[in-house]
């Protein structure tokens, strides 16, 4: 290479020889310099104040069609066809994984085989794993762990409440799914600071065990991130100390979040929720959690994610998922949006969730018509004490209202007035005293959401005794309002009911258990279905079977060590 060949300064080879914009820049040197036009020369490029690329340390993300998430070895998998590198340069960004991950991580994708396998494999996991009172629930979660490692696609996310009392099970509920969820994270011991922080950078799937400990004041913050984390475009407003006073920083804290915990939750943060209320197991499950199918697990899900994101336009992907499942019927706009995403990443199991999703609006619409909402609409609508200009007394209201209850359970008319202004009727001031106009169209539109009906007789004091008879009796072992032996509503005929291990059943149902049990102690399953069709004549074959095999999963009727069957007491 010649000397004339070359830049004296940056050294830079000029490709087209001898550059005619050269010039001596030192002429004491003699040396041949580009000039800063000439867009062969570094240091031309410089003059630009040429951008360096920015490093960025990330777990991965999902966008315009670039996908790659961080596996074990600080190393990223991306794109269909599942390859590995430790770095991922997009736009002028260097992104490297983080250094230490708070979540267990997979190992290596892995092409899953079919998307029923996938899911067969993630039910069975759970199953071993977890006890979970209703055979639904075993779909439910299993759709909800496919939906989070697609969380990209979703508008709307359910969260899973664990709720019962000490040793039912919570917490292993809360181990089970973080142990095949996307970036599940444990986030019980992290500072509300931390946890919107890592909400915004990781958007990670949040487990939180002992909820009770978010209704004191010092935890209220937690709650804030719970009520807008559901739904996507929803943030939660901070403020920052700064040199020169506060800034606000707003934190989207959008994502997927499991919780656990031995009271209930606030109403708003409840309604968000999949509640499943825990027992005591009642059959075997696994002592500890199998972190090798764990793994296999999220290598198999990280399979799918990389598989059905990449190259793929989200909003387009997000409405192909929406449109390939039928929406749910019923009347609760919130609950029908928790389930969409379910009902989008279910196969096997999608009729199961639809029919966890109506009975938990059946039970949502029993509590609400034994609410005292609903106790005030009912008055409203069959004790005839509006007027002709559509205008009842505060009084009237409290003296109906009052009129079942024991003496230290009334309540006060201020209090009544303040449930009646909640309901969205306008206060109004009359000869007789304080009173409510009462708007037709609204107190129609009440009727409809408690699912009350226009009678001619007035049974709402009797009627709502009888519903809050059987409220009482449910605990946490009982979820429905049905009778827990022939799963029929309680409602057909609440005054005839009582409680099986504080269970609410029909009283004839439980009359025939005794039978059953009293003829029935001990053998096969042939003698107990044999004694089960001579108590019943009517019952079938297959009915018979069917009975026994629900007094099993319940744990009514268990094998002992010789092998017969007998009833537990």
């Amino acid at each position: 290479m010649n000397k004339t060949e070359q830049c004296g300064d940056c050294k830079f080879h000029l490709k087209r020889g001898l550059c005619p914009k050269a010039e001596y820049k030192s002429s004491e040197q003699n040396r041949i310099a580009c000039l800063s036009t000439d867009p062969a020369c570094e240091l031309f490029q410089s003059k630009k104040k040429k951008q360096k690329e920015t490093v960025k340390h990330t777990p991965g993300f999902a966008k315009d069609g670039k996908i790659f998430e961080q596996i074990k070895d600080e190393k990223y998998a991306y794109g269909k066809n599942l390859e590995t590198d430790f770095v991922f340069r997009h736009e002028g960004i260097v992104y490297q994984p983080l250094e230490r991950c708070p979540w267990p991580l997979p190992t290596s994708p892995i092409a899953y085989s079919s998307a029923n396998e996938l899911w067969k494999d993630i039910r069975s996991f759970i199953n071993d794993h977890l006890f979970l009172p209703s055979k639904e629930l075993y779909d439910v979660l299993t759709a909800w762990v496919l939906a989070t490692w697609l969380q990209e696609l979703w508008t709307v996310v359910p969260y899973i409440f664990f709720y019962g009392p000490i040793a039912s099970g919570k917490t292993r509920g809360l181990e089970t799914l973080r142990s095949i969820s996307f970036r599940g994270i444990l986030a019980s011991n992290i500072s509300p600071a931390a946890l919107f922080r890592a909400s915004e950078e990781w958007h990670p799937t949040l487990f939180l065990d002992e909820t009770e400990i978010y209704n004191k004041d010092t935890k209220t913050e937690v709650i804030g991130l719970l009520n807008s984390g559901y739904r996507r475009g929803q943030y939660v407003i901070r403020v920052k100390q700064i040199q020169n006073g506060t800034e606000l920083i707003p934190f989207d804290v959008f994502g997927f979040k499991a919780l656990a915990g031995t009271q209930g939750l606030a109403q708003a943060l409840e309604s968000r929720s999949i509640l499943v209320k825990m027992i005591k197991a009642r059959r075997k499950i696994e002592r500890t959690i199998s972190e090798d199918r764990a793994t296999e697990l999220r290598n198999k899900l990280l399979g799918w994610r990389l598989y059905t994101l990449a190259n793929a336009e989200l909003s387009e992907l997000s409405e192909l998922f929406q449109e390939s499942t039928e929406p749910l019927t019923f009347g609760d706009g919130r609950l029908q949006e928790l389930f969409n995403c379910l009902l989008a990443v279910s196969n096997e199991g999608q009729e199961n969730i639809k029919n966890y999703a109506y009975k938990i609006n059946e039970i949502r619409s029993f509590e609400e018509k034994a609410s005292e909402e609903a106790e005030i609409i009912e008055i409203l609508s069959k004790n005839c004490i509006i007027n002709e200009k559509s205008v009842v007394l505060t009084k009237d209201i409290a003296e109906a209202f009052n009129s079942s209850r024991k003496e230290k359970e009334q309540w006060k008319t201020r209090s009544i007035g303040w449930l009646i202004r909640r309901l969205g009727f306008d206060k109004i001031h009359t000869d007789q005293g304080n009173g409510w106009l009462i708007d037709k169209e609204r107190l129609t539109y009440h009727q409809q959401t408690y699912a009350l009906t226009e009678k001619d007789e007035t049974i709402f004091p009797e009627k709502v005794q009888k519903l809050q008879k059987v409220q009482e009796n449910r605990n946490e072992e009982s979820f429905f309002p049905y009778c827990f032996l022939c799963q029929k509503l309680l409602l057909d005929d609440p005054a005839n009911c009582t409680t099986l291990e504080g269970r609410p059943v029909h009283l004839s149902c439980f009359q025939r258990l005794n039978a059953q049990e009293t003829s029935f102690s001990k053998g096969t399953q042939q003698d107990f279905e044999a004694i089960t069709k001579a108590q019943n004549p009517n019952l079938s074959d297959e009915e018979a079977e069917k009975l026994f095999e629900k007094l099993v999963d319940e744990g009514q009727i268990a094998m002992d060590q010789e092998g017969l069957w007998k009833w537990i007491t």
